[in-house]
C-alpha cells in the first residue's frame, strides 16, 4: 500500500462500491453505540470487517456487541480519558481476527446549551466560569484518537491485509457560521483544523486521513422538537444510509486521502454525498500563495522553536 500525497483534486462518487477489501479488517469507532457511529458499526459487520464500538454508554455499547456478534466487540471508554482511550485501543488490537488496527474513525461528539455563551448579570461580578464538555468530548477526544491511532497505524505491517485509515467525524458546523453554539463551532472546526495538518505529513507513513461533514440528519443528538422546527423551515436532511456509505467509501477505496466529503440530502448530491472541494485552493486565490508560503517554511520554524 502507498498513500498518494495531498493534493488538489476532487474525488467522483462511485454508483457501486467493491468492499471486498474490508473483509477481516480492524475498524475502531468512537461513540459506536448509537445514532450514526453504530450506523457505521453496522454497515462496517455487515461487510465483513471486526468492529471495535467505543462508547460512554455501556447500555448501548452492550446492545451492540450483542447485535452484531461475533463481528464486535464494546469497550466502554470516556474519550476525555486517556487512559480510557489506551485500553480501547488495545483491545482492538488484541480482540481483532488479525491482531491489527486498519481503520479508525474519530466519532464520538456531543452538543447541548452552551453556557459559554449565557449572558450573567454584569452587576453581580465575574460571570461563571463555563462547563466546557462539548470541547472536551469534540475536540480534545477526537486529538487524544488521533494521537492513538497514528502510533498504532506505525505499529503494524504494511501489506495488501492491512490499511491505516483515519477518517476525522466533523459537521457542516465545520464549514459554516453556527450562532449560539460557540463550542460546538470551535469543536468542528479544530477537527477541520486537525484533519488539514495531519494530511500534508501521514503520507509519508502511509496512513490515510480524511474528514466526513454531515448536513441535519436524523439521529438522536436532534430532539424531535427541533426536527420539526427545521422539517416547518424547509430544511431537507441527509441520511443516515448516506452517511454510512460514505464511511465506507472512504475505508475501501484506499487512494483517498486529504479529502473532505459533505453527507448531504439527495436534492443537493444523487449519493447522497459529495467532495466539498473547500479545502482546497483555487487558482487565483491569494491564499494558494500563503499555504505555499507555509508549507516550505512550516516545519524549519518548528525545528529552530
Amino acid at each position: 500500500m502507498s498513500v498518494p500525497e495531498y493534493t488538489d483534486g476532487k474525488v467522483v462518487i462511485p454508483a457501486e462500491l467493491d468492499l471486498a477489501g474490508l473483509k477481516d479488517k480492524s475498524v475502531l469507532i468512537t461513540g459506536g453505540g448509537s445514532g450514526l457511529g453504530l450506523a457505521y458499526a453496522n454497515a462496517f459487520a455487515k461487510a465483513g470487517a471486526f468492529v471495535t464500538i467505543v462508547d460512554f454508554n455501556k447500555d448501548a455499547g452492550q446492545a451492540a456487541e450483542k447485535a452484531l456478534a461475533p463481528k464486535a466487540v464494546f469497550v466502554p471508554c470516556d474519550v476525555r480519558k486517556w487512559e480510557d482511550q489506551v485500553a480501547a485501543f488495545e483491545a482492538a488490537v488484541i480482540k481483532s481476527p488479525r491482531k491489527s488496527l486498519d481503520i479508525v474513525i474519530a466519532n464520538a461528539g456531543t452538543i447541548g446549551r452552551d453556557d459559554l455563551y449565557t449572558f450573567d448579570d454584569p452587576g453581580n461580578g465575574p460571570p461563571a466560569k463555563p462547563e466546557l464538555r462539548t470541547v472536551d468530548v469534540n475536540l480534545y477526544g477526537t486529538l487524544y484518537t488521533a494521537k492513538l491511532a497514528l502510533h498504532y497505524f506505525r505499529r503494524q505491517p504494511l501489506s495488501p491485509e492491512h490499511d491505516r485509515c483515519l477518517i476525522i467525524k466533523g459537521s457542516i458546523a465545520a464549514y459554516a457560521d453556527q450562532p449560539g453554539s460557540p463550542q460546538y463551532n470551535v469543536s468542528k472546526w479544530g477537527a477541520r483544523g486537525l484533519f488539514r495538518n495531519l494530511r500534508r505529513t501521514v503520507h509519508r507513513e502511509n496512513i490515510r486521513v480524511n474528514f466526513v461533514a454531515p448536513w441535519y440528519v436524523r439521529t438522536p443528538i436532534l430532539s424531535e422538537k427541533i426536527i420539526e422546527y427545521l422539517e416547518g423551515k424547509g430544511v431537507h436532511f441527509a441520511t443516515v444510509d448516506d452517511c454510512a456509505r460514505a464511511m465506507l467509501n472512504i475505508a475501501s477505496d484506499t487512494t483517498i486521502h486529504g479529502r473532505a466529503f459533505g453527507i448531504v440530502p439527495r436534492v443537493e448530491a444523487p449519493q447522497g454525498y459529495m467532495d466539498l472541494e473547500h479545502d482546497d485552493y483555487q487558482e487565483g486565490d491569494f491564499m494558494k500563495g500563503w499555504q505555499e508560503t507555509v508549507l516550505a517554511t512550516a516545519q524549519s520554524i518548528v525545528d529552530l522553536a
